[in-house]
């Protein structure tokens, strides 16, 4: 599946299905952000499961006959969340990682990349981590492979670092802890807490970068106000529904 920004690409790739004519596509597209972010905001607080279709067309203000001219159902929705995280995600990485050679800086800086981006986006990140046992058929299958594709990436960084002797070998496992540590940042993380996102990112990199017995001297980051702008989603809800 090709990945794209939110700007721009095959909206077929996204989910939901805009089908108003030229007039109306502005406030179609709107509609579909304020369905998609309540969804975003219902499955990551009950859970797919445990989030209804009329749920989602009540907490966003639209009637149920409404909610399927965008939608067919509350898995189109899911599929919709799902497709736009992973998509802004990947493409977030990808570009920090351009022109990146070093191993340490490439580690640092898709370190530095998820995390802002998770700690941006605590919501929709969430959803793409713990509904994926929801999605059915070939959307379970075009999201497993985008995931599997991202984490290729960090596998090839920890093999070429142990390949070059940047890095000690500590084995696939090592792969799992870096991500299960960075991603886990988007149900602790909060904008008022002890870090800023730019420190947050540093301390993670540093971390992660001790852990495969590399240090952070001498290493470049990201700036960190660029990968807050890639990691900029549309569907991340950034205030409660009105109608909850």
């Amino acid at each position: 599946m090709a990945t794209t920004n939110q700007s721009g690409g095959n909206r077929s790739a996204r989910g939901g299905r805009i089908k108003a004519g030229s007039s109306r596509r502005a406030q179609s597209e709107q509609t579909e952000l304020h369905l998609l972010r309540t969804a975003t905001w219902l499955f990551s607080e009950r859970g797919f499961h445990g989030t209804g279709i009329r749920d989602i067309a009540e907490a966003a203000g639209v009637a149920v006959s409404a909610m399927y001219y965008y939608a067919s159902s509350k898995d189109e929705l899911l599929e919709g969340v799902m497709r736009r995280t992973l998509d802004v995600l990947v493409f977030s990485g990808q570009e920090t990682l351009r022109d990146v050679v070093d191993p340490a800086e490439r580690l640092a800086a898709v370190i530095a990349s998820h995390v802002a981006f998770h700690a941006r986006n605590p919501r929709a990140a969430k959803v793409a981590d713990y509904e994926f046992h929801a999605l059915t058929g070939q959307v379970r299958q075009d999201v497993l492979r985008q995931r599997d594709a991202y984490e290729t990436v960090w596998s090839s960084i920890l093999q070429a670092g142990v390949h070059d002797g940047t890095f000690k070998d500590r084995g696939t496992v090592a792969r799992l802890a870096l991500l299960q540590m960075t991603t886990g940042v988007a149900h602790w993380y909060r904008p008022k807490g002890e870090l800023s996102i730019p420190q947050l990112c540093e301390r993670f990199a540093e971390m992660g970068l001790a852990l495969m017995g590399a240090s952070l001297e001498g290493v470049n980051l990201p700036d960190t106000q660029l990968l807050l702008r890639r990691a900029e989603l549309t569907i991340e809800p950034r205030e409660r529904p009105s109608g909850l």
